[in-house]
């Protein structure tokens, strides 16, 4: 799936079925592209050095503890 693709995705507004929730595939898609979106973050936290992870108020150890977490895991 392609950048734009997902930006779609991301903003285009989910159908409602006849109980007022988006269906079912819907939901299931917008799942993938959360722990898709999870699991380029946190590709993005490993790259950041030390002096970064010190702007945001976090250490080497917080980065670790969050790699370690499965895509779902918030």
């Amino acid at each position: 799936m392609s950048a734009d693709n997902i930006e779609f995705a991301r903003t285009f507004p989910a159908p409602r079925g006849g109980s007022g929730r988006p269906p079912l595939w819907w939901r299931f898609c917008s799942l993938l592209l959360r722990w898709q979106d999870r699991a380029r973050e946190r590709q993005l936290l490993q790259s950041l050095d030390p002096r970064m992870l010190r702007d945001m108020g976090m250490t080497p150890d917080d980065v670790s503890r969050e790699l370690g977490k499965l895509q779902w895991r918030r």
